[in-house]
């Protein structure tokens, strides 16, 4: 499948949830939670599914004891960044959102220059501070970040939103200088950017993420993955099942010890805490893994 028909997918549910979004439908922020951790378990996670894979190829191991220190190293990084975050979470959270704009801004790695994807990429993660503000300092307030470090921190993504938008729009401007969209393939990716940018404004900042997680940088990295490790999509989306398993098994198993010495917390905050402190955890082994896979392309 080409990477443009995710485009396709995205723009067209993007659409429709914002179609909800504004209708008097209003859905419960504890549906939206649950609702999101559902899709970022079987959209999500899958596409750090080849990770292994990814390793071999880069020869980072050449043995079955040599794949078990890699394995071992790849859980203690996850692992270790978790502890990180419940540690000290203001520092782990301003992290988390620096690393992600990098690691999302690959994405784009083929199609925009470096300044471009990155402002892009901050775009997506520091959008929702505009409009959202109160919603994320509590999104924030309930991954164990105090209210006051929450609020400086969104001030700070309020300021990186404004700069990396002008940083974008002096791009787009270039490319219609250059008749960009000329191409049909160019036009969709155009698109795609501009929808980002207004789902980042317009939708509440978990429906934001997830579409743009599960329905964009999930299945594009996979396709990306296995087109060059020569396996299929479908073949590659089957061998993540086990990966999937072995996360749910670990991250039920955090939440059982962590509650166990904590006072009780309401469900959908629970989920909430866990599904993007667990992201963290991976995000660090998966990200270092990525990026040293494409500095070798």
């Amino acid at each position: 499948m080409s990477k443009v028909h995710f485009t396709y997918l995205y723009l067209g549910v993007l659409l429709f949830a914002t179609a909800v979004s504004f209708s008097n439908l209003n859905v419960p922020n504890d549906y939206l939670i649950i609702a999101l951790a559902a899709a970022v378990t079987l959209l999500g996670l899958p596409h750090g599914a080849l990770d292994f894979k990814v390793a071999k190829s880069l020869s980072l191991f050449s043995s079955s004891k040599s794949a078990m220190v890699f394995l071992i190293g790849y859980v203690a990084i996850a692992a270790l960044s978790i502890v990180f975050w419940l540690m000290f979470p203001a520092s782990a959270l301003i992290i988390f959102l620096s690393v992600s704009v990098y690691h999302f801004s690959a994405d784009w790695r083929a199609l925009m220059p470096m300044y471009a994807r990155l402002s892009l990429a901050a775009i997506i993660i520091c959008g929702p501070a505009i409009f959202y503000s109160t919603v994320v300092i509590n999104l924030f307030a309930a991954l164990l970040v105090s209210v006051e470090s929450s609020a400086l921190i969104v001030k700070a993504m309020q300021l990186t939103f404004t700069a990396s938008l002008l940083i974008f729009i002096y791009y787009l401007g270039h490319l219609l200088k250059k008749e960009y969209i000329a191409s049909r393939q160019n036009s969709w990716r155009l698109a795609e950017s501009i929808a980002l940018i207004v789902s980042s404004l317009t939708l509440s900042p978990l429906l934001h993420f997830g579409l743009y997680f599960c329905l964009l940088h999930s299945p594009k990295h996979l396709e990306d993955v296995s087109r060059n490790l020569n396996i299929s999509l479908p073949k590659a989306v089957i061998k993540s099942i086990p990966f999937v398993v072995l996360t749910l098994l670990f991250a039920g198993g955090a939440y059982a010890w962590f509650n166990a010495y904590n006072d009780p917390i309401e469900v959908s905050s629970a989920i909430l805490r866990w599904v993007f402190i667990g992201l963290f955890g991976l995000t660090m082994s998966h990200m270092i893994l990525i990026d040293l896979w494409h500095r070798t392309k």
